[in-house]
């Protein structure tokens, strides 16, 4: 496997683990009131993009980081929905 292609499943992976804690900390308190609804749009928008151009490209790393990471921000909107109290 090339070093470039090795780089893009290292970085793919660790990014894609950005919002797990999130995701965890949303679902064991039921609090998400702050949790930035701005972040959340602008993460699914961007990745929606970087999933487009991996996909035009056929970079596979990026292609699955940026659907993880748009999945789990859709899933993030989903819980500040139901456990925002504000």
């Amino acid at each position: 496997m090339p070093i470039e292609v090795l780089f893009g499943w290292a970085a793919s992976f660790l990014c894609t683990l950005i919002l797990v804690p999130q995701i965890y900390k949303a679902l064991k308190t039921r609090h998400t009131d702050d949790v930035s609804m701005s972040m959340l749009l602008l993460s699914v928008a961007g990745n929606g993009f970087w999933v487009a151009h991996s996909s035009i490209t056929q970079n596979i790393p990026l292609l699955v980081g940026a659907s993880f990471i748009s999945c789990m921000s859709i899933a993030l909107i989903i819980f500040k929905y139901k456990f925002d109290t504000k």
